[in-house]
């Protein structure tokens, strides 16, 4: 296997490596201080120079800076084809890598899924070839990608590295030589508020790495190293390309819809589409063109009045046992009831990637939540980005001073720094008693872009109380595992903003869920021999569905959901489906399975014991986990012997809307750093000129 570290992408500024290679060379000649000083000045003029270029790609091309000489980088196409029936989604991505370099290489690609994506299929193709992946424990099927790139044959290997991040490789690709891998899972798909969505992520907001900083792994792909907090770090923080150069990575989508129902509306939130009907209610929304993965694709469509399911339940006979999907929206009560008065407190993420247009969506959607607040609630604010602080000591009442200094704390926010949320959720869930007859609510403006979701997800499950948190995911590309699972952990709910022009109608949703009826003590009971996840179903509220999935000895009988809507009792019954022709159902299971696993690690149980657990599951059901991967390996060795592939770590965009600089530099949202480094590039050539002086005198004064 090859030592060689990763090539990492990088824009060459014209120039600038020569102009460098002069100064030192001229350096040599006046002293070491002055040598230094003057290489630092040489840096620092190539760094200003790459920042004040232009927006449009003009100044240098994508390379691969490695060991030798810059080479052109790999490219990436990816085609996304997702099949939508009930409420039950089938996609298939796939990734193209063409190698214009004359080395042989090794593709290592990070890129988001689906939070709830179970994916169990894995293929590549090379020419007329084609390889079908297996699913094997994550250590043995890295050992046999392993051995196959050592024998110079071409291998694929999908890693899990979160619920909703997910790795590709791809080994040996040839100089010239085109490589698809494809990648197949099924998900279901959200229904709230009389409408169903799809949302599929298309860019990773850089996640802040808490911690100590440990040794970095020889093969690491990432920009961060790992820590004592995130050990997997620099796998989870793939390279970014600088969106000043342009964009990278084009993507087409398309969406084949079998609504089953007349739709009232269907429409894409964040992309341009077109749409064509067909006969049997069935739609196919087409991206407009390949457009750069830098934002995630939403489709949403709204069954006509009187269309939309109350109650569904989808079976699959899978190997002699029984797998039902039930969908259940509960009929609440009219939220016109008397208001109970709350105690809120709203947190608002300021960090630096949320600068840009994402901190102006969360100081709006802040906004309105303020003016919605009455007399008799209780509220705070609390900001954080490296550090938390909160407007008030505690929870104070609404009148109209309080109301004006948040406006004034809020308007004053500014985005900038890191993302350090624990202390931020440790303040918002301190312990304390609400006022007698309040609601504690903690509403959660934010990203998500971190990478220990597991500590602060076993945080909030530890001082939650009597609270309910709600997340509000804010920007492009949230992370929807954190923004969903955290508000699961909060017995909340979630919902994302991708756009100013949505925060008025999203928050307005928000706001009557705060505000409206709740069915608790929720309780699901299948036939006698069932498994079913989940096993505690969280608190409902209005317009948002009971998910749950079972195993069953066969699919005969019925499910019966109970539960309280303000004390009173709650009851459903819903018909099991004897036919059992819904393909895929006992893989939506195993996932539901898995993900109650994961929890009930956070909650303290022994990893070992979940571990063996969710290999066995994943194994079953051929899924990928984060102990199981899929690996598609060729039969005949095509590397040259004695050839090491260059491991080859291909960037990612910046979600749309992001600041590059806030992100990665640190520096004011409105700044680039070339004025500093034209600065700093003068002081230091001043620097050097007076050293070479000094040292030029005491040469004469030697002589």
């Amino acid at each position: 296997m090859s030592t060689r570290p990763f090539d990492r992408p990088r824009l060459v500024p014209h120039g600038g490596l020569r102009e460098f290679a002069r100064l030192a060379a001229e350096a040599a000649g006046v002293g070491l201080v002055a040598s230094v000083a003057l290489v630092l000045a040489a840096l620092l003029i190539a760094s200003a120079a790459e920042a004040s270029a232009p927006e449009a790609p003009a100044s240098g091309t994508l390379l691969l800076q490695g060991a030798g000489e810059p080479v052109a980088a790999p490219l990436l196409a990816t085609d996304v084809a997702i099949d939508v029936a009930g409420i039950v989604a089938r996609t298939r991505v796939t990734q193209r890598f063409v190698n214009p370099s004359g080395d042989w290489r090794e593709a290592v690609y990070v890129f988001p899924l689906p939070e709830d994506a179970a994916v169990d299929h894995l293929d590549m193709r090379i020419g007329a070839r084609r390889i079908v992946g297996v699913i094997r424990e994550r250590g043995a099927a890295r050992r046999a990608y392993e051995d196959a790139k050592r024998s110079g044959r071409k291998a694929a290997l999908v890693d899990q590295e979160r619920p909703n991040l997910f790795t590709t490789r791809a080994a040996a690709i040839g100089p010239g030589e085109e490589v698809e891998v494809a990648i197949e899972f099924q998900q279901t798909l959200r229904f709230a508020d009389g409408a169903f969505s799809l949302r599929f992520p298309l860019a990773i907001t850089p996640r802040y790495v808490p911690g100590t900083p440990l040794s970095m792994p020889l093969e690491a792909a990432g920009w961060s190293a790992n820590t004592d907090v995130v050990d997997d770090a620099s796998r989870i923080t793939p390279p970014v390309a600088n969106p000043r150069h342009g964009k990278v990575n084009p993507v087409t989508l398309a969406v084949h819809l079998d609504a089953g129902v007349p739709l009232a509306r269907i429409a894409s939130r964040y992309h341009a589409t077109h749409v064509t009907e067909a006969p049997g209610h069935r739609y196919t929304v087409v991206l407009d063109g390949p457009v750069p993965a830098d934002r995630d694709f939403e489709l949403a469509w709204t069954p006509d009045v009187g269309a939309a399911p109350s109650a569904s339940v989808f079976g699959e006979v899978h190997e002699g046992r029984g797998y039902a999907l039930a969908l259940l929206l509960p009929s609440l009560p009219d939220a016109g009831r008397p208001r109970v008065a709350r105690e809120v407190t709203f947190v608002i993420d300021t960090s630096g990637s949320m600068a840009g247009t994402s901190i102006v969506q969360a100081k709006a959607a802040l906004a309105l939540a303020l003016a919605r607040l009455k007399p008799g609630d209780r509220f705070n604010v609390i900001e954080f980005n490296s550090r938390a602080r909160a407007l008030f000591a505690a929870p104070m009442p609404v009148d109209p001073a309080t109301l004006g200094r948040a406006r004034a704390f809020v308007g004053a926010l500014r985005a900038d720094g890191g993302t350090e949320m624990r202390e931020a959720l440790a303040l918002a869930l301190a312990p304390g008693e609400a006022a007698p007859g309040l609601v504690r609510q903690v509403v959660f403006l934010t990203d998500g872009a971190v990478g220990n979701e597991d500590e602060l997800f076993a945080l909030i499950r530890e001082r939650l109380g009597e609270r309910r948190l709600f997340t509000v995911g804010i920007g492009s590309a949230p992370n929807g595992h954190f923004m969903r699972k955290a508000a699961q952990f909060g017995r909340g709910t979630h919902t994302s903003i991708g756009d100013v022009g949505e925060v008025e109608a999203r928050m307005d949703a928000l706001f009557r869920k705060l505000e409206s009826p709740v069915l608790t003590d929720v309780a699901i009971e299948w036939p006698a021999g069932s498994e079913a996840w989940p096993r505690q179903v969280p608190d409902l509220y209005a317009g948002e569905p009971i998910v749950a999935t079972a195993s069953l000895p066969a699919l005969d009988g019925e499910v019966v959901v109970r539960g309280r809507v303000d004390g009173r009792l709650w009851a459903a019954r819903l018909p099991l489906p004897a036919a059992g022709g819904h393909e895929g159902v006992h893989v939506l299971w195993a996932r539901a399975k898995i993900d109650a696993l994961t929890d009930a690690q956070v909650a303290g149980a022994n990893p070992e014991d979940i571990r063996g657990e969710i290999v066995r599951v994943a194994l079953a059901h051929h899924l990928v986990s984060r102990h199981t991967s899929l690996v598609a390996i060729d039969a005949t060795p095509t590397m040259p012997a004695g050839v090491d592939a260059v491991r080859t770590a291909i960037p990612g965009n910046l979600p749309h809307g992001q600041e590059y600089e806030a992100i990665f530099e640190g520096l004011p949202q409105t700044a680039t750093p070339a004025a500093r480094h034209f600065a700093l590039a003068a002081a230091a050539l001043l620097a050097a000129l007076f050293l070479a002086g000094l040292h030029r005198r005491a040469i004469a004064g030697v002589r």
